[in-house]
């Protein structure tokens, strides 16, 4: 036999030795392949291919037989999701540019790390209008203003209710006022003559005595009749009241009249200050009351005209 035909034997003969035995193995799961670990979940989905295999166990993968693995997986596995449909795909994109457009605002409202500072303004001057101004804090980010409402009418307003409460004040010290007084404020004067006789003629009235200058009020509200000279009197002072009753003043000096002829006094008014005119013996007023009585008049005894209109007099003295 040549030895090309031995060849051709040896080859026959290595045809005819049974084929190698081979074995399952499982496809590595794509989570394993990219290094990432093992998913038991998908390898126990993971159907195997027969691969054969030399007997020292490292025969490598075919690509063949990986790629007919993971078609054949991918068709199978029970937890693969379907594709979104191109219209979710879409509306996603346009909810990421939305978001992403947000964010670049948020991030632009920001100070630019990598552009330069920004340069400090100068301080501005106080106006000198508002430096000078007296006017309150009154607080961060509120200034006050200034009133345009016109307060004119509220000015005269308040004028006239001022003037309207004086009159009332008036009206009410005036209402409280006595209508007949003491000619001299008790506890002033001492009351040395009564309406009495008195060395061997009539005395007509009462006389307080008291200091020179002492006030002279008048008793009752009224008109002046007559105001100066007198015989006798030096000076005296005639009052005529609304119901034509007449009190009469005397001994005053004429510098000490306060009054004239024609005024008209209230009650309490001072009309003059006491004096020593006249037929006098001391300083002193000498006051009389006249009544009218069958078209004259008559002269009355003052003490009790005056006690009957409360007005208390002090013990005569003398």
């Amino acid at each position: 036999m040549t030895a090309r035909s031995g060849m051709y034997a040896e080859a026959q003969a290595s045809t005819s030795v049974d084929a190698p035995l081979t074995r399952d193995i499982p496809v590595p799961s794509r989570s394993l392949r990219l290094g990432l670990g093992v998913d038991d979940r998908i390898d126990s989905n993971v159907r195997t291919t027969e691969i054969p295999v030399a007997d020292d166990d490292e025969l490598p993968v075919t690509q063949s037989a990986l790629v007919a693995s993971r078609t054949e997986t991918t068709s199978t596995g029970r937890h693969r999701l379907r594709p979104p449909s191109s219209a979710l795909k879409a509306r996603t994109a346009l909810v990421a540019i939305a978001a992403g457009a947000g964010a670049v605002a948020i991030v632009g409202s920001g100070v630019d790390q990598g552009a330069p500072a920004a340069t400090t303004p100068d301080p501005v001057e106080a106006s000198p209008v508002l430096a000078s101004s007296n006017a309150d804090d009154l607080g961060p980010g509120v200034t006050d203003s200034e009133s345009t409402t016109d307060l004119s009418t509220f000015a005269d307003q308040l004028v006239q209710g001022s003037k309207l409460a004086a009159a009332k004040d008036a009206a009410d010290a005036a209402a409280r006022r006595p209508t007949v007084v003491s000619p001299v404020s008790l506890g002033v004067y001492k009351l040395t003559s009564a309406y009495a006789p008195r060395w061997g003629t009539f005395h007509g009235g009462l006389d307080f005595a008291a200091p020179l200058g002492t006030p002279i009020h008048a008793a009752t509200d009224g008109v002046v009749l007559k105001s100066g000279p007198a015989s006798g009197f030096g000076n005296w002072i005639q009052v005529k009241a609304a119901d034509g009753t007449i009190t009469v003043y005397g001994h005053m000096a004429a510098s000490g009249l306060k009054v004239k002829v024609g005024d008209h006094v209230t009650a309490g008014d001072v009309i003059a200050l006491v004096g020593s005119e006249g037929f006098s013996t001391g300083p002193h007023l000498h006051f009389e009351v006249w009544i009218p009585k069958g078209g004259s008049y008559v002269k009355i005894d003052p003490a009790p005209w005056l006690a009957k209109r409360g007005v208390i007099l002090s013990a005569l003295v003398g």
